[in-house]
């Protein structure tokens, strides 16, 4: 038998070639991070989101204390998510009070969601209970209307008490509240103390780059854009029995 020749036997290693890749299942892609959110935009479209201005306003953590970059805070991260212009109202330290001082800011910019992050300072220097529910219901019944979408989140200071404010009086003028209970609780949501940032060096108090992915991730959950984040160690796997057995029963 004529032995073939160099061309022929290449055209058969390409056809096995071939055969063979028709026969793999398709790789897999790299898993997605908990942070990420998949069909956001098209949820954004079907809200009327999309295009439009989104305000954040809030205190220290709204601001970016401690994310790594400033596209790493949790606004930025709701609205590329979202697709939508951020308008960003925050100052470090400030409580509700100061809120109710930026209601013409927030309205001026006529957005279609806001964000209110206020209430941690007020309860890490024990603004009265009553006050804060007075300065906050005013800033909500002042930024809610028809036009716009109003979220409303917790404390990142743990206060139970201030929590059901925030939650009864969103819930009132037809807001969403988005809780952060146990956020604080997670180690990893936190900057690292002494690292570094885009606004400079790092404490352990404010969240870092997980912490700020974790509260976007449940600030688009409570629009429907994406699942909730998770909060705290996934659960343990069940043990692993003794017994190994190679033939059923």
């Amino acid at each position: 038998m004529p032995a073939r020749t160099p061309r022929v036997v290449t055209y058969v290693i390409w056809a096995l070639l071939a055969l063979l890749a028709l026969g793999q299942p398709a790789a897999k892609g790299p898993a997605m991070a908990p942070s990420e959110v998949i069909g956001v935009h098209a949820n954004a479209d079907g809200q009327g989101l999309q295009g439009k201005v989104y305000v954040a306003l809030g205190d220290s953590i709204s601001a970016g204390r401690y994310a790594t970059a400033a596209d790493d805070i949790f606004p930025a991260i709701v609205a590329d998510k979202l697709g939508m212009t951020l308008d960003l109202i925050a100052r470090s330290g400030t409580k509700a009070g100061w809120g109710v001082t930026e209601i013409g800011a927030v309205t001026a910019a006529h957005p279609a969601l806001v964000t209110i992050e206020l209430g941690t300072n007020d309860v890490g220097f024990a603004t009265p209970a009553g006050v804060f529910a007075s300065q906050y219901e005013t800033i909500v019944s002042a930024v809610a209307g028809a036009q716009t979408r109003v979220l409303c989140i917790g404390s990142w200071l743990p206060s139970s008490g201030f929590d059901q404010i925030i939650a009864d009086t969103c819930q009132r003028y037809g807001g969403i509240y988005v809780s952060l209970n146990g956020f604080y609780a997670v180690n990893d949501f936190h900057a690292p103390d002494g690292g570094s940032s885009y606004l400079g060096r790092t404490d352990w108090f404010h969240p870092g780059d997980e912490g700020h992915a974790a509260i976007a991730a449940a600030v688009l959950a409570g629009l429907g854009a994406g699942p909730p984040p998770v909060v705290g160690p996934p659960p343990s796997a069940p043990p692993v029995s003794d017994v190994i057995r190679t033939h059923p029963k």
